[in-house]
């Protein structure tokens, strides 16, 4: 990975983990202390998902994978990796998977007031990788990508 990359995903963290803290005080400022409790609890569910990220892929992987899921963010989608089964990411890489194809998805969570969450499984095959999106908002959805080289 390169540096200013590395970096660009540094600032990032440190722009979403200023945001998490200003959410916090902004409820104890408002003397709602239920509130800042559960939205720390929801930040402590959404670590502990990213963890398998980094627990079952190489190094570089990991951080390729982490930013892509950065990136679904920013389409208003929580992106959450559930099976990891998969060594050869080249391919997915060269691709933008799964970011390309979460863009496609868009259309499916118009309208939505809160972000889409979903489960993504990535599978090695013979002809390179196999990405299944689950959906349950706001309605029951799947989509299976198969990546391949492209010629």
């Amino acid at each position: 990975m390169e540096t200013e990359q590395m970096v660009a995903t540094l600032r990032r963290l440190r722009h979403d983990f200023g945001n998490y803290l200003q959410v916090i005080l902004g409820y104890i400022d408002l003397n709602r202390p239920e509130k800042a409790k559960s939205y720390i609890l929801d930040i402590v569910e959404e670590m502990a998902a990213e963890r398998n990220i980094f627990e079952r892929l190489e190094p570089e992987a990991a951080l390729y994978f982490y930013q892509q899921l950065l990136m679904a963010r920013d389409l208003g989608i929580i992106l959450k990796y559930k099976e990891l089964r998969i060594s050869s990411w080249a391919i997915l890489k060269k691709q933008n998977q799964p970011f390309s194809s979460l863009t496609s998805l868009l259309p499916e969570f118009n309208g939505m007031d809160d972000d889409a969450i979903i489960n993504l499984s990535l599978f090695e095959s013979e002809a390179g990788a196999t990405m299944l999106f689950e959906w349950e908002q706001p309605q029951v959805g799947t989509l299976e990508v198969s990546v391949k080289e492209l010629k």
